[in-house]
């Protein structure tokens, strides 16, 4: 299946009101990633410093960047296929859900990048990658004066506390309108992130009634 293919079979789910396997794929598999990033993050900071905490940060550096290359890829595919409309995007809840997804795109990649720079101005040659994969290069910082590197620690510092924490107080809220649609609103944004169960109109690329072309 190529590209074009893959977004008329995405498209199905559109027209039902659904959201594809990929985007729900792309969401839940973020989502945990994220979870798991912000608790091994705040139990990283408590941990008295030495090589177990040094090879922590590493480890959570290294997810960080995969969220990025996943965001990426997610973007990429965003940027191809618009999610169903199942709210109105010029309500009160469809602005706030757009603005509740453009903070956690922002965060998908303000929070590697100062992560990054970050452990980019950390003594020692500990080497980064994606995924544990793809190597990642340290930022060029040993060049720089003692004094340089560690007002740029701690303005990254500053700017990653203050993402962790936006993100932290979004999640609730963008979970929490999720169960008001279902519940108060009775329409289909929750439903649309668990079904997948496919479109089934006539004609639909992917729907039972097509399966030889979605083959």
């Amino acid at each position: 299946m190529n590209l074009v293919s893959l977004i008329e079979w995405a498209e199905g789910y559109n027209r039902r009101g659904l959201y594809s396997p990929i985007g729900v794929g792309f969401h839940w598999l973020m989502a945990a990633l994220m979870f798991f990033q912000l608790g091994y993050g705040w139990y990283l900071a408590w941990l008295p410093a030495g090589g177990d905490k040094l090879l922590g940060y590493q480890t959570h550096a290294e997810i960080g960047l995969t969220i990025m290359a996943l965001g990426s890829l997610r973007f990429f595919w965003r940027s191809q296929i618009s999610g169903p409309k199942n709210v109105e995007e010029d309500s009160f809840q469809g602005r706030a859900s757009r603005l509740l997804q453009n903070w956690f795109y922002v965060s998908f990649f303000a929070l590697p990048i100062s992560g990054w720079v970050m452990w980019s101005t950390l003594p020692g040659d500990l080497p980064l990658s994606i995924a544990g994969i793809v190597p990642f290069p340290n930022l060029p910082f040993d060049q720089l004066s003692e004094g340089l590197q560690h007002t740029l620690m701690q303005w990254a510092a500053k700017a990653h506390l203050w993402i962790v924490w936006i993100t932290t107080l979004a999640i609730p809220g963008h979970a929490g309108a999720a169960v008001l649609h279902y519940l108060v609103m009775k329409d289909k944004v929750l439903p649309s992130m668990l079904d997948l169960n496919g479109p089934e109109m006539p004609g639909v690329l992917g729907s039972s009634t097509d399966e030889g072309s979605a083959a």
